[in-house]
This record gives structure tokens, sequence and C-alpha cells, in this order.
């Protein structure tokens, strides 16, 4: 199968089953959330104002001044 230098490369990597590198990179982050959910809060525990995000997860808090140095 041949495409040409302007051809879109999603007909082709869709007929192999192939990720594009944009889907390799959200995939392993998307499992990782969905196994590891446990370690995540969501948002409505924490703010007191119900906003349309409450339900969004929070990611847990780290302390990153040994990276920041």
């Amino acid at each position: 199968m041949y495409a040409a230098y302007s051809d879109s490369c999603h007909p082709p990597f869709k007929k192999f089953n192939i990720l594009s590198l944009y889907s390799q990179y959200i995939f392993p982050l998307s499992t990782f959330v969905v196994k590891s959910t446990e370690s995540f809060k969501l948002n409505s525990p924490i703010h007191s104002i119900n906003t349309r995000q409450c339900f969004d997860l929070h990611p847990p808090t780290t302390n990153l001044t040994k990276a920041q140095k």
C-alpha cells in the first residue's frame, strides 16, 4: 500500500491496526488511571462548590521540593 506524501495516515493505520503516536501516549495513561482509581479522589469532597468538574479526578498530592531543587 503506497501513500502520497500529503495523504492522511489514518486509513493505513486503521487497516494495519496501528496506533498513532498520540494514541500510544494516551493509551497507557488511561489504563493507569483505570487500574489505580483508588489513589485518585473526586473533586467533590475537596471543593464545597458544586461545579461541572465535581466528578473529575483529583491527582494525589506529592512533595515536589526535591524535584524543584
